[in-house]
């Protein structure tokens, strides 16, 4: 039986790695068997070396599927299918770089000695812009996964050129439009900032290839007015924890903040006298000040005053086990799933839930009552207007009348 003795220490060495790294024996022992799948799959049409176009094939020809997809006719991969994309992405990398990067927040950052200096100095203007850490950490990470693809093919900063980006972006061919569009994004602002500092010769960022995605709203991840009034009569306002998951549920809907400005209100966040909330956005740090209806505002002060349990921590909203801490992005989904359930809705499992949904629809309910998209997107908090224009698309019947309403002109 014919042997393809590269791809087989390519496995090896692969498998080696991740045991090193200290990888789950089953994480290790699933990725064999995907890999192996396509090792036996390159047999059968002669294919002697992997690559992310060779894996790409393999799964359209196997699954049908491509690897930048996170859904098939609107329904979720199963898991199954999503630790096949983990296995062949590790694959890929280890092709690569020599290594198969854990994208967390203790990835280490070894940045090449060529590069190192010029990649810090980006890495801090961004924390100096008053992105979160999260979008700094972002960054980071995405430019030095494109400095270690320079470094590993012994490119210097000034022989950087147009080929070199689009041979990078050939090898994200298994990565989501949206982690494309992220990476896209960080090349172009690292690119302005090298040329700028005059670390490359050419301004390069106009070579970083386009990415056609659309952070777009979609239907279902709107919810109609009568069932968020479901999903609000559901809770039981009589305990503890109802009072404080009743405010947060009237504000999430009714104002669209979103989990992680929820989460950090306090008191000082809201002026009384005015009747209004100001926050620093977490998201944008940029401020946002928000009208205080009488309805929120007495479910804050009832929460407060019977309900919330005596404790240290300056939020409003903590949690009721010790030691009453700020909620958490967990205890929020299962806030919004627990009354989802007990309103008793019925919706297709492609229907998305949580919190961030309720901002959707907010977002839908204004655009129906003929609120302006730059309005919505100052109520929404966002930096740019044409953000909130996406909403725009999961209004059917105002999309109806744009395609009618044209203009008659002489001629």
């Amino acid at each position: 039986m014919k042997k393809n003795v590269k791809f087989l220490n390519l496995i090896k060495n692969a498998r080696n790695h991740m045991e090193e790294n200290g990888y789950s024996y089953t994480s290790v022992t699933s990725y064999i068997r995907t890999w192996r799948s396509i090792y036996n799959y390159c047999l059968s049409l002669d294919i002697e070396n992997y690559s992310a176009e060779v894996a790409e094939k393999y799964m359209h020809s196997k699954y049908n599927v491509s690897l930048g997809e996170s859904e098939v006719k609107q329904q979720r991969l199963s898991s199954y299918m999503q630790i096949k994309i983990r296995a062949i992405r590790a694959l890929t990398d280890f092709s690569l770089h020599g290594f198969i990067p854990k994208i967390t927040r203790g990835e280490t950052i070894d940045w090449p000695q060529d590069y190192k200096i010029q990649c810090e100095n980006f890495v801090k203007l961004k924390a100096k812009q008053n992105y979160t850490k999260d979008v700094v950490r972002r960054h980071e990470l995405n430019l030095y996964h494109f400095v270690q693809f320079l470094s590993n093919r012994k490119i210097k900063p000034n022989d950087i050129d147009a080929s070199a980006i689009f041979e990078y972006f050939k090898t994200l061919s298994h990565c989501s439009k949206s982690k494309l569009s992220q990476i896209r994004q960080t090349l172009i602002y690292a690119f302005k900032f090298f040329y700028n500092n005059k670390f490359i010769k050419n301004e390069l960022s106009i070579y970083v290839p386009k990415i056609h995605y659309y952070a777009q709203a979609k239907l279902q991840k709107v919810w109609t007015e009568d069932e968020i009034k479901r999903m609000l009569a559901s809770i039981d306002t009589e305990n503890p924890l109802g009072k404080r998951d009743y405010a947060i549920m009237l504000i999430a809907s009714n104002l669209g903040l979103r989990v992680s400005d929820i989460s950090n209100l306090t008191m000082d966040n809201i002026d009384w006298n005015n009747n209004s909330i100001n926050i620093i956005q977490q998201k944008t740090r940029e401020p946002l000040s928000l009208p205080l209806n009488k309805e929120i505002g007495l479910s804050i002060i009832d929460y407060w005053k019977n309900a919330r349990p005596e404790t240290k921590s300056n939020e409003i909203f903590v949690s009721h086990v010790m030691p009453y801490t700020k909620l958490t992005n967990g205890a929020f989904y299962h806030i919004f799933n627990t009354y989802y359930d007990n309103s008793g809705i019925k919706t297709p499992e492609i229907r998305k839930h949580g919190f961030h949904t309720l901002r959707h629809s907010l977002a839908s309910r204004l655009l129906e009552k003929g609120t302006p998209v730059n309005v919505i997107s100052n109520i929404l908090g966002h930096i740019n207007s044409n953000t909130a224009s996406q909403y725009l698309k999961i209004d059917i019947e105002k999309l109806r009348q744009c395609s009618l309403e044209v203009p008659d002109y002489e001629v």
